[in-house]
């Protein structure tokens, strides 16, 4: 989770606070937006197997 948390650090504050000029069609690959979902996946996995939740 800590590679995870890092390659996707700096892409936090746009998805948090946005930008006028940013728009995430133009900024993103599917691939990466795959990625991204694919990390969130296994960090939920991770959190439900530590709190004991299926």
């Amino acid at each position: 989770m800590t590679r995870i948390s890092k390659e996707l650090r700096k892409e936090r504050e746009l998805s948090f606070y946005g930008a006028e000029d940013f728009i995430p069609l133009e900024e993103y690959t599917a691939e990466e937006a795959l990625r991204a979902i694919n990390y969130a996946k296994f960090v939920v996995d991770v959190v439900r197997k530590a709190y004991g939740v299926k």
